[in-house]
């Protein structure tokens, strides 16, 4: 920092400079005040004389009426002392005056003056005179004959004498103040230098050391507290050079820690204000880190759960563990919280921290694992019993059993194995698609060549039930980029719903559309129709709206959720409207091929 743009050096300086100059206005004031009242009081003094003067000569002529000859005297006494000299009789009419006509002169009565003459002898007035255009000092003397006033005498000057005194008065103060000023003002200059200088050193260093470059030090030119000042600052550098050192290292160590944990980490100081929060912890409370730091938990969170621990965890001396359940929306997070109490140096408590753990997904993955297992179990035990039963009660009365009751069962049993095989495969190919996050070789697959291959597929179970099918699809080809063998099974699981759910004589309407870049392929049946309870998760395994008529119709549950997972692969999505009774549509989106 250069020296002469140091904001201190101008500020001390500047209240010096301040100090001097308020100094001068108010001394150079005051005594031009004091010159003032003196050269008022000289002025008045002077006309208190010559208005004794000019009483003592104006009584006689008040006495006689003698008016002309005492204007002669008057007019010439007052061109002798350049002093206005007027007479007044009793009446306040003018009777002589130095300056002016008295018969031109209006009644001086009512003067302030001449009043205070008349109750005290002695009147003195300050005021602008608009027959001499110029401000004037007027003394006014009652005139006495034996006791009684018969008359004042009032002598005037104009003020410009005083203002001109003033003038030079203040010229000379002026000069005197100005030059004291001006050399008091550089010896402040350099005895400012003298401090600030060091202290411009020390700032620079303070500033160096807040950029992280202790390596700047102070060389030791005073022996006073200044240079006492300097070596501290010195060995504070040295010091703080090293303890800063090991707390980067240590921050970079727990930074990298912190930041790689898949865990969240919010920490909190004894009054629950956030010191630290990483990105894991922020994404989990829909929060951004920048925000959050310096805030109150229960600022940046309305989680009463989360605060609690935090709470409870600054009381307590061990660690805390509990979960809670935050909602976003329609989606639910389980996060396990392990929160301890922060120790300082003293071993006394100064906050505390939370580690935040989602176990939804891990939760979700046991349900759904326990689900399935539990799914596939029942649905595999059930034809397996049917056919083992039957199998058994064959062995058992094989020769007393009539032909047909024999054909009866093998029919059954075949019905069985053929639902067993049908679970199997399902199974498998929900498995396939699961594992894989992408399907397999894709080329452009015409989407209403598709629609017709699984229509004719199922012919025979719509002519069975006598559907009407109306099939609507575009004049020109619709293509997308797809398996064409998973595609083919996404339509027609979705076909073979609508006639499975479709009561004999009732109607389906496949239809292919193009929207917004999407192809959409929608059925839409006359069914049963879906409760609204159901809408969210008839695309789950093993789940059915009704399961006794689902498995009289063969069903095995895992269709719609191998759809689902044939359309995601595909980047697209799958949306139902269903009303009971009133039958159900199915609309599947499908980006198209980019030309």
């Amino acid at each position: 920092m250069n020296f002469f743009h140091s904001r201190l050096l101008w500020k001390i300086y500047s209240i010096f400079v301040v100090i001097i100059l308020l100094s001068a206005v108010i001394v150079g004031g005051l005594t031009g005040e004091l010159i003032k009242r003196k050269t008022l009081n000289e002025v008045q003094e002077t006309l208190t004389v010559r208005a004794t003067l000019l009483s003592e000569l104006a009584v006689h002529f008040l006495e006689t009426g003698n008016h002309p000859l005492l204007q002669v005297k008057i007019k010439a006494l007052g061109q002798k002392t350049a002093t206005r000299l007027t007479v007044i009789n009793f009446d306040g009419i003018v009777v002589a005056d130095s300056d002016k006509d008295p018969e031109t002169m209006d009644n001086h009565g009512s003067r302030p003056e001449v009043k205070e003459a008349h109750l005290y002898a002695l009147g003195v007035a300050t005021r602008f005179s608009e027959t001499l255009k110029t401000e004037m000092m007027y003394l006014a003397q009652s005139v006495r004959s034996n006791q009684k006033i018969v008359g004042y005498a009032r002598v005037s000057l104009p003020l410009t004498v005083i203002d001109q005194r003033i003038r030079e008065s203040r010229k000379a103060i002026v000069f005197g103040i100005g030059v004291v000023a001006l050399l008091t003002m550089l010896f402040g200059f350099f005895l400012a230098q003298h401090f600030i200088k060091p202290l411009l050193s020390m700032t620079r260093m303070a500033e160096a050391m807040a950029a992280g470059d202790f390596s700047q030090r102070l060389k030791l030119r005073h022996k006073d507290e200044i240079g006492h000042l300097a070596k501290t600052f010195n060995l504070m550098a040295e010091k703080s050079q090293q303890r800063i050192a090991t707390i980067n290292l240590d921050r970079s160590k727990l930074n990298a820690i912190l930041s790689a944990m898949g865990e969240g980490v919010i920490a909190v100081d004894r009054e629950e204000n956030v010191i630290h929060i990483n990105e894991a912890a922020a994404s989990l409370l829909d929060t951004e880190i920048v925000k959050s730091l310096g805030k109150p938990i229960w600022e940046i969170t309305r989680l009463q759960d989360l605060c609690q621990i935090l709470t409870d965890a600054g009381l307590a001396s061990d660690e805390i563990k509990r979960s809670m359940n935050i909602s976003f929306g329609i989606r639910e997070r389980i996060v396990e919280m392990h929160a301890v109490p922060l120790k300082g140096s003293d071993e006394k408590t100064v906050g505390a921290m939370v580690v935040l753990l989602d176990v939804s997904e891990l939760r979700h993955l046991e349900t759904v694992r326990r689900d399935f297992v539990t799914n596939a179990s029942h649905e595999l035990k059930t034809p397996i019993t049917a056919i083992r039963a039957l199998v058994e009660t064959v062995i058992d009365d094989f020769e007393g059993m009539e032909k047909e009751t024999q054909l009866s069962f093998l029919n059954k049993i075949n019905n069985q194995s053929l639902r067993l095989t049908a679970i199997i495969v399902d199974l498998m190919a929900l498995s396939r698609f699961e594992l894989q996050d992408d399907l397999g070789v894709k080329i452009k697959v015409d989407l209403g060549r598709a629609i017709d291959n699984s229509f004719q597929s199922l012919m025979p179970s719509v002519e069975e039930k006598n559907l009407r099918i109306e099939i609507s699809k575009p004049h020109h080809t619709i293509e997308i980029q797809s398996d064409e063998e998973s595609l083919d099974q996404a339509i027609t699981n979705l076909l073979d719903n609508a006639i499975k759910y479709t009561p004999a004589g009732g109607c389906i309407w496949i239809r292919l559309i193009e929207i917004d870049n999407e192809a959409v392929i929608e059925v839409e049946d006359t069914g049963i129709g879906i409760e609204p309870d159901d809408k969210e998760r008839i695309f789950e395994r093993f789940y059915r709206v009704d399961k006794a008529r689902s498995r009289e119709l063969g069903g095995t549950g895992l269709g719609l959720a191998i759809v689902r997972h044939i359309v995601m692969a595909h980047n697209g999505r799958i949306e139902v409207e269903s009303l009971p009774g009133s039958g159900s549509t199915f609309r599947i989106y499908l980006p198209l091929t980019k030309v």
